[in-house]
């Protein structure tokens, strides 16, 4: 019996590892010298230094090659506030899916909230571009099938998000996921 258990709990402690592969891990150095580690990276201009870490196996070079060309003929940008929840749902989704996303904070910022307005026609967020196709509002379904139209995989296999004009995370006001 207690064979079987110590099998059991080695199998499913394996099976976490495996869960982990490809994914980065985010050291942030504040200038005292503090350390705290993160799934993403910190807010542009927070003052943190920040080393990353890529954990699990390596990917091949030419698959790399090929996302990257995917980012760079089909960035994706999130137009966002603070406190939305379908802003905090999409960016949520983005991150699961390991797309490399652009988030831009339009609350406050006159020039991004004319560039929303050229791109969707309002002041509506969360807006989502994927290249040409703008997505004023996030639908979980309609968001995956205009990302899977232009090839971004489904694995969450993508690189680093950049995150610009971002709250500092304890202003965020994440939105629940399951």
């Amino acid at each position: 019996m207690i064979r079987e258990v110590i099998i059991l709990l080695t199998a499913v402690s394996l099976c976490s590892w495996a869960a982990v592969g490809a994914q980065r891990t985010f050291k942030w150095i504040d200038a005292q010298g503090n350390v705290s580690y993160h799934d993403y990276p910190p807010p542009a201009n927070s003052g943190y230094r920040v080393e990353e870490k890529r954990v699990g196996p390596k990917r091949d070079n030419s698959e790399e090659t090929a996302l990257e060309e995917l980012v760079k003929k089909n960035p994706v940008v999130l137009y966002s506030v603070p406190k939305c929840a379908l802003c905090d749902m999409a960016r949520v989704h983005l991150q699961k899916r390991g797309v490399s996303f652009a988030e831009k904070n339009v609350e406050k910022d006159p020039k991004l909230q004319e560039e929303l307005k050229k791109k969707v026609g309002s002041l509506t967020v969360p807006a989502i571009s994927i290249g040409d196709k703008v997505l004023n509002t996030y639908a979980d379904g309609w968001l995956d099938s205009e990302l899977d139209l232009v090839g971004y995989p489904k694995n969450g296999t993508g690189k680093q998000i950049e995150i610009t004009d971002k709250p500092p995370e304890e202003q965020r006001n994440l939105a629940p996921t399951q």
